[in-house]
This record gives C-alpha cells, structure tokens and sequence, in this order.
C-alpha cells in the first residue's frame, strides 16, 4: 500500500462526490453536504467504538450509507424543491409589487404622466401588461402552493415555476418597451423632463433582468434533475 493509499480519506472523497452530483441552491447544497459529512462520521465513530481501525470504520460508514448515485437523486429532489418555492416566492411577490409601485408613482406625481392624452396603442398596451403582470402573479402562487403537495413532482414543478418566471418576466418587459416606443415623442418628453422617469425605468429594468435570470437558473436546476 503506498502513501497516497494510507492518507485516503473515504469520507471525504465520498463527500466531495456528492457535492459535485448535486445541482441547486448554494447555501442548501452546501448545508445537505455537511450534513451527510456529519452523518458518515458518526457512523464511522459508532464502528471504531466497537474496535474497528480508522480505515476500515469510515469505509464500512460510507458503505452503509450507499453509492453517490444512489443517494443523489432523493437530495435533488429537494434541492430543486426549493429552488421552484424560492423561485414561485419571489414571482409572486415581486410581479405585482411592480405593478403597484407603478400606480403609486403615477398617482403620487414623483412620475409625471406623458402630457395629453395618451395614444390607443399605449393605452392598450399599458392594459395588456396589467393583465400579464396579475397573471403571471396567480400563476406563481398556484404553483408555489403546489411545492407544498409531495405527489407533485419537483422536477416538472421547479421547471414550470421557472418557466413562468422567465416568460412573464420576458413579455412584461417587452410590451413595456413596446409601450414606451409607442409613445414615440411623448416618451422622449416624459424622459427629458422627469429624471424620476428614467430611475424607475431603470430599477424597472434591471428588475426584470433579475427576474428573467431567476427563471433561467431555475429551469436550469429542474433540467439537472433530469
């Protein structure tokens, strides 16, 4: 046996091996880990306790706990669990919180209205995102009180979650752009004469772009899950 082979470090080996089998949030993933690490030491402790040498104790604890793709999958479902609840909370908080942090700047006056009224397009299209925002917003608490039921399954759960997320968060933003273009000189106006205007289109748009990369990397997990 050489050296290399005598500093061998079954659990640790074992742990590393599951960290990288595993997809999701970070601070979970890392949290589950250490747990099976403290898991496989306590049963490699009772071994020694009962006269085992070191080696053979922590390769006994790891046998017993069974191979890495055989435990995975049950710590992926629940890492992509959470990422879809996560992911279906902040959807439905955020969405409509837009939509009433809109209305209140509008009615409060910190952002002016465009002067005159507004074109047909615009008023059609400001109704449209309305629509979508409360939509995409009852879809995601539909779905985050769905993560509650375990006959569902995470995976397809945490994949239309994200889904939701991505693609409301995708047309919201669009038909805001489309809006806003339609506008035309109006918007121009609006913008030039109201540096209010420009902050909250600004937070609105980085906001959406948070939004979008949410869904992304939670369709990104549930597909791990495959």
């Amino acid at each position: 046996m050489t050296t290399a082979d005598r500093t061998t470090d079954p659990i640790a080996e074992y742990v590393v091996a599951l960290g990288r089998a595993l997809h999701g949030p970070r601070r979970t993933r890392r949290s589950m880990v250490a747990e099976a690490r403290e898991g496989l030491v306590d049963a490699a402790e009772a071994y020694r306790a009962r006269g085992m040498p070191p080696e053979r104790a922590a390769v006994l604890a790891v046998r017993d706990f069974g191979a890495v793709p055989e435990v995975a999958p049950s710590y992926q479902d629940e890492l992509t669990a959470r990422q879809g609840r996560w992911s279906a909370v902040l959807f439905t908080l955020v969405f409509p919180a837009m939509l009433l942090g809109w209305n209140l700047l509008w009615q409060s006056g910190a952002v002016r209205r465009m002067p005159g009224p507004a074109p047909e397009l615009v008023r059609e299209l400001a109704l449209v995102q309305d629509v979508l925002t409360v939509v995409v917003a009852v879809a995601a608490l539909v779905l985050l009180v769905t993560t509650f039921r375990r006959t569902v399954s995470p995976r397809r759960l945490t994949n239309a979650i994200g889904l939701t997320g991505a693609v409301g968060a995708v047309l919201c933003g669009g038909t805001s752009v489309a809006m806003n273009v339609a506008g035309g000189r109006s918007t121009v106006d609006l913008l030039a004469a109201n540096p209010a205007a420009v902050a909250a289109f600004a937070v609105s748009a980085a906001v959406m772009a948070l939004l979008i990369w949410q869904g992304i990397r939670t369709l990104a997990i549930a597909r791990a899950a495959d």
